[in-house]
């Protein structure tokens, strides 16, 4: 799948069905997601293919913590040391790669554990060169689920954008 703008400094560098975002500014890069263990190759390639480099990539944050949205962010924290930045409520489930996740305990690990370097509350913000992204946390698909909205200047406009985190809601 190929990476695109989609507004301002906000790209889309996921795969065909699994959507992990670059915010580009003055200081480096946030990627929000990474998809599949998998997909780390693929999210580092369609960085270069937008002519920025992977290893500015500065900060690193999920809208949730499923193999699906966090399975290569061990590898990529590794590869670029970017901080990672999450939720306070998925930071155990991360810590331990999924064994605590309470849709898919019984499965064992998930992913590669990862330890988050900054935890966040509903309402925090993350600075980052001339962005200021803020965490909304709306539990229920996750203990840490959650969207960012910030505002994108797109030539003459600024926009107001929201990466939504909508997936159903999971009873234990």
């Amino acid at each position: 799948f190929q990476p695109f703008r989609i507004v301002g400094n906000v790209y889309y560098v996921g795969t065909y069905d699994l959507a992990c975002y670059l915010i580009t500014t003055t200081q480096g890069n946030m990627l929000i997601n990474t998809g599949l263990a998998a997909s780390a190759e693929q999210i580092k390639s369609n960085i270069e293919k937008l002519g920025f480099k992977f290893a500015d990539i500065k900060i690193l944050s999920t809208t949730q913590a499923h193999f699906d949205h966090v399975g290569a962010m061990a590898e990529i924290k590794k590869k670029t040391g970017a901080k990672l930045m999450v939720d306070a409520g998925d930071a155990s489930v991360l810590a331990d790669g999924g064994q605590s996740d309470y849709e898919v305990a019984s499965l064992g690990a998930t992913f590669e554990s990862v330890k988050a370097d900054r935890l966040l509350n509903d309402g925090d913000t993350i600075k980052l060169g001339d962005m200021q992204v803020v965490l909304l946390h709306h539990p229920g698909h996750t203990k840490g689920s959650c969207s960012f909205m910030f505002a994108v200047k797109d030539e003459q406009k600024t926009f107001r954008v929201l990466i939504a985190n909508m997936p159903t809601i999971i009873t234990a």
